[in-house]
């Protein structure tokens, strides 16, 4: 146990001078991102601080007990989509570069950690091949909406490292062997290394997360998710309530800004989040909500109906309640525009006319 803790220790160590060292070489790193239209932030600010997560995390990975072929594979898959969004932090890529690689990484985790049981535990051919396709495509959503949801000071972070320390009390308590697992203190290995990250992102945020930080969570999480479902530790409808605020989030505004016609793939900043920090007058107001929703709200609930259909009409209220809250707060609408029943209505109609 004192190894353990050592070794998440070292995550965060490593983590934070990581991204000290970014900071202060961000210059001739060419990892300075300076503010245009669709920005949040009004200042030339480093980026690519989620490289310190990374870092962390996977020595940390590695050094930790118990680990296996599959620890190898997830750390080795991890690696190549944070590097991947790396190169995208330096010379942005494609969606057609940058598509199929998550594809093929979440593709390999699905089929190493057996996820196909979660939805056919007998080995039902047809049901199994219509889970792994689910799966494929909520991990691929997934990786890019935690980068799309990375848009203002300390947002992502916090969500990663609550989302992580959820799962591990909620394996703990339901199950207790979970904790002695290698998959238990990776999670905190996530989550002490993007504790060292916050340290320097916390509004106002001296550097920011980037794509290589923020593809990596979004699959490290996705990694855990499985691997926890399908040991039979925590449950789907657990999972998407630690995921709903950036799940519905995300989720919403994509389908907003597709009624629009606008390119999906385009940057913006319509997300609620943005657009709730512009009203409440900066990031932290809602950086801090969403960690006290996360913490006193959401978890909670995953702890007190933690499966069956309990389980799913409580995802499902909280999915509706969220939604109630993004379209108040007009997410996917143009900054002039007020959020208004009549303003969706718009859309609808214009979309079927």
């Amino acid at each position: 146990m004192s190894s353990q803790l050592l070794i998440l220790l070292g995550a965060g160590a490593i983590s934070a001078l990581f991204v000290f060292l970014i900071i202060r070489k961000a210059d001739r790193l060419g990892l300075v991102q300076a503010p245009v239209a669709r920005s949040s932030h009004v200042r030339p600010t480093p980026t690519g601080g989620g490289v310190g997560i990374v870092a962390g995390a996977l020595v940390a990975g590695l050094m930790l007990p118990g680990g296996g072929a599959l620890s190898l594979t997830l750390l080795l898959l991890g690696f190549v989509i944070a590097l991947t969004g790396l190169i995208d932090d330096w010379r942005p890529l494609s969606a057609r570069v940058r598509l199929p690689v998550q594809a093929i990484a979440v593709s390999i985790a699905i089929w190493m950690v057996g996820a196909a049981r979660i939805f056919a535990p007998d080995g039902g051919l047809f049901l199994a091949a219509v889970g792994v396709l689910l799966l494929l495509v909520a991990g691929v959503w997934w990786i890019n909406l935690f980068n799309f949801m990375d848009g203002i000071d300390g947002i992502a972070s916090q969500q990663a490292i609550l989302m992580m320390v959820s799962a591990m009390i909620a394996c703990s308590i339901g199950n207790p062997d979970a904790a002695g697992t290698w998959i238990w203190w990776m999670m905190g290995a996530v989550a002490v290394a993007s504790l060292g990250f916050l340290l320097f992102n916390w509004p106002p945020a001296r550097i920011f997360m980037g794509d290589a930080g923020s593809t990596f969570l979004g699959f490290i999480l996705f990694a855990a998710a499985l691997v926890t479902m399908t040991q039979g530790w925590l449950s789907l409808p657990q999972w998407l309530i630690f995921a709903a605020l950036f799940a519905s989030d995300a989720t919403v505004t994509l389908l907003v800004r597709i009624l629009r016609g606008e390119n999906p793939a385009e940057a913006h900043r319509s997300h609620a989040y943005q657009r709730l920090s512009r009203r409440f007058g900066g990031a932290r107001p809602v950086t801090v909500t969403a960690l006290l929703v996360n913490a006193l709200i959401l978890l909670p609930i995953a702890l007190l109906v933690p499966s069956g259909w309990t389980a799913w009409a409580a995802a499902i209220l909280i999915y509706a309640i969220l939604v109630c809250i993004i379209l108040w707060a007009g997410a996917g609408l143009a900054d002039q525009e007020k959020a208004s029943f009549t303003a969706y209505r718009r859309l609808l109609l214009r979309d079927h006319g």
